[in-house]
Order: C-alpha cells, then sequence, then structure tokens
C-alpha cells in the first residue's frame, strides 16, 4: 500500500534559530510521502528558503490561526499534521501517526508532546469541556487508541503534535481567526468530535517541546501579555457554553488565571505590579473577546499538485558515547555523520547522579545527557546502581520504535 501524502505545516514568528532546528528535525522524519509548508515572518521565511523549503508563506501577523489556515491552503497532502517552530518530532513521530489513517473512519489523531527536558509529558490523552478546561484521559500502553467523548467531555488535540484529514479540515472550516492565540487547535478539534470524527491518541507519535519565547511568554513559561488569552476563552465559551453558563464560565476562567498569575509572584517569577496589570488585563482581554464577530471559515480548492513518494537512501539509524577518552570529538563526529545523511544519537553519561536530559541539538542529532546513577524516567529511584553500558541499553529499549523503527546500531 502507497504511504498517506501528509502535509506537515509549521508556523513561525520572530524564532528563526528555533525554526532551523525544527525544519532540520523534519528533514529527518521517515515517513515516505510529506512535504513541508512553513509559514513564517520576513527571517523564519529566508530560513527556511535557504534550508530548500519549497513552499514557505510569508506572513507577519499575530494570529496563529490565520497562519495555520493560510498554511493549510498551500498544502497538498491528505493528512495535514502540524508541529510548532519551538518543537522538534521524534524520527517516527510522522510515520506513526499516519498508520492510523488507514483506517477511513479516522479523522484526527495526536500523539504525545514531551516537555522541556525531553523525558516528562508536557501533553498526553486529553479531553475538553464546554468551559474550555482540560481534563486528563487515562491511556495506558503504547498501541493507538480512539480517544472517545464522555459526557460533555470532547478529544482535545494539541497544536504542536496533532493531524487532521484535508477534508475535515475544509467540511468545519478551518481554524477560527478569532482565535489569535490560545484555544485555536481545542475549537477545531472538539468540533470535528462533536460532529462524530473518530480520534485517535497515538503515543509513540512523540513531539519534543521546548516553550520558545514569544510575545505572549518567556522561554519558561512566565506570561507577558495575557488579554488574547482572555479574548480566545470568552470566543470559546461563547461559542461552546450554553448561555445559561456563560457567567459561570466566565467568572471560573478569570479566577483560575488569576491563581495562576498569582501563583507566579509567590514564586518570583511576576513582579506585584506585574501581576496587578496582568490581572486587570484578563478582564479587559475577556470583554474584548465578547465583541469579535464571527468571520467566513476557511475554503480549500484542489491541492495544489501530488506529493511524490520519497526515501532516504543509505540512512543509517546510528548511537555514539561520549567517553573521558573521545571528549567532545564525539560531538564532530555526531555532526559529520549527521551532514552525511544519517540519524544520529549522543549519550554523554558522567559518573554522577544528575537527572537525565534529552535534546535535539542544532548540529542534528540527539543527545542523551545525565549521571550514570541518576533518574532518567520521573517515577525511577533517584539513585541506581548500574554501569554505564546498562544505562544505554535501557534508554535503548525505551526509545525503541520511536527514535527509529529499527534498532540503532553502535557507530
Amino acid at each position: 500500500m502507497a504511504a498517506i501524502p501528509i502535509s506537515v505545516i509549521v508556523v513561525s514568528r520572530h524564532r528563526p534559530e528555533l525554526l532551523r532546528r525544527c525544519l532540520t528535525a523534519i528533514g529527518q522524519l521517515d515517513h515516505d510521502r510529506f512535504e513541508t509548508v512553513v509559514v513564517a515572518c520576513p527571517r523564519g521565511a529566508q530560513v527556511a528558503r535557504s534550508m530548500g523549503f519549497a513552499k514557505v508563506c510569508d506572513f507577519d501577523t499575530a494570529n496563529i490561526s490565520v497562519a495555520r489556515n493560510l498554511g493549510v491552503s498551500r498544502a497538498s497532502g491528505d493528512v495535514l499534521a502540524f508541529v510548532d517552530d519551538d518543537a522538534v518530532p521524534e524520527p517516527t513521530w510522522l510515520a506513526h501517526l499516519a498508520d492510523v489513517f488507514d483506517d477511513p473512519a479516522v479523522v484526527q489523531a495526536g500523539g504525545i508532546t514531551l516537555g522541556r527536558n525531553g523525558i516528562s509529558v508536557q501533553h498526553g490523552a486529553t479531553r475538553v469541556d464546554a468551559m474550555g478546561k482540560s481534563h486528563a484521559a487515562a491511556v495506558s500502553g503504547t498501541d493507538p487508541v480512539v480517544l472517545a467523548s464522555e459526557g460533555d467531555r470532547y478529544p482535545r488535540l494539541h497544536g504542536t503534535n496533532m493531524a487532521i484529514r484535508r477534508q475535515a479540515l475544509a467540511d468545519h472550516g478551518g481554524f477560527d481567526p478569532r482565535f489569535a492565540f490560545y484555544l485555536d487547535e481545542t475549537d477545531l478539534s472538539l468540533r470535528i468530535a462533536r460532529a462524530g470524527g473518530a480520534t485517535m491518541f497515538v503515543p509513540k507519535a512523540i513531539v519534543h517541546h521546548a516553550s520558545g519565547a514569544s510575545a505572549f511568554r518567556d522561554a519558561d513559561r512566565t506570561p507577558r501579555q495575557v488579554a488574547e488569552i482572555a479574548a480566545s476563552a470568552a470566543v470559546f465559551h461563547r461559542k461552546h457554553c450554553a448561555a445559561a453558563l456563560w457567567c459561570e464560565a466566565r467568572q471560573g476562567f478569570l479566577e483560575d488565571r488569576k491563581a495562576w498569575l498569582v501563583g507566579h509572584m509567590h514564586r518570583g517569577t511576576l513582579a506585584p505590579d506585574v501581576a496587578a496589570r496582568l490581572i486587570r488585563e484578563l478582564a479587559e482581554g475577556y470583554a474584548e473577546g465578547l465583541t469579535r464577530t464571527e468571520v467566513e471559515g476557511l475554503r480549500l480548492s484542489d491541492a495544489e499538485d501530488a506529493i511524490p513518494e520519497c526515501r532516504a537512501a543509505g540512512r543509517k539509524d546510528l548511537y555514539l558515547v561520549r567517553r573521558r577518552a573521545t571528549g567532545n570529538r564525539v560531538f564532530e563526529t555526531a555532526k559529520a555523520l549527521v551532514q552525511a545523511g544519517n540519524r544520529v544519537t549522543v549519550f554523554d553519561l558522567r559518573p554522577d547522579a544528575r537527572y537525565h536530559r534529552v535534546a535535539f541539538t542544532d548540529d542534528g542529532f540527539w543527545l542523551h545527557r545525565g549521571g550514570i546513577f541518576g533518574r532518567e524516567v520521573r517515577e525511577e529511584p533517584l539513585f541506581q546502581k548500574a554501569t554505564r553500558e546498562e544505562r544505554i541499553r535501557t534508554t535503548l529499549a525505551r526509545i525503541a520504535g520511536i527514535r527509529s523503527k529499527n534498532p540503532l546500531f553502535r557507530a
């Protein structure tokens, strides 16, 4: 069976170096039939073109829904996958998502998003209610599962790790431009689920999300602006809540977000005067969101062109181990192997008990760092008696089928 054609859509604004890293990772995906569509500000568009990407849309407005719709309008895939510019997908991400769309009943799918340490889960299986509140869904194992609705809670996808059939996007008018930031993908995935489209949760479809700095928040996720969050909440409530619940939804949102800001103040990440300003901004933003009128949805024409099959010839999945004798030369070796077209993982484990971290480097290889005796998965003991080789074998088993469909070979 021929691979399903997929368009990967990346929106980027004022984060050109993060975009470069994201696109480098996308270039290592192992699905046999996909294209990449980049929607970016001038500097980001320049990066994408310099890397050889053909479908690049210039766009420099702070509205992610409009930007994504622009990317959708240029896409040719039967399925459209989305990943953020401050995120990187594991090499098998797209292939795992693609597999579930062999079932024609599946309309949308998403996987696991990992946080900044590359190990802990940031977003797993989730449902959302009409007030926009998320609720974790209990999912076990690594096989794809149908994420069904439960009562008034519907499957929620996350914009940095989701895929939707092109026809479903057309049928539902794409992303609602009133959601310039926050709840944009939630609104769309909820509408699709309410209409009866099956949602799949794919545990092995993994994306690492670094949460880069933006106009709305710092790299550590400290908020800079909250008016747009509040405005989007107002639109969401009016769109999905029964009128009798509008006041309750508004009050609940403002109280939750006020507590969130006060929490930042207590931790010292927000000064009291800044927290007070942002609390005022919440009410102002919510009021402004209530004035936003519905606009015409996305209209899709026929796909521009067919996506050909393309397989990377001679690519190998390799790993290297940093030791005292090799020192930092191992990183230069890894960089050279990547430039030769391989996918590379480097283990840099020291004789201590530091926590493990995983990152995709700007040079295009995966780097696992930490202590030989330290905790990797956060449910593990703080100290583990083991050798370097034992820890590497454990990690290779954990990422089997994720970093590569085949076993990694030692270079």
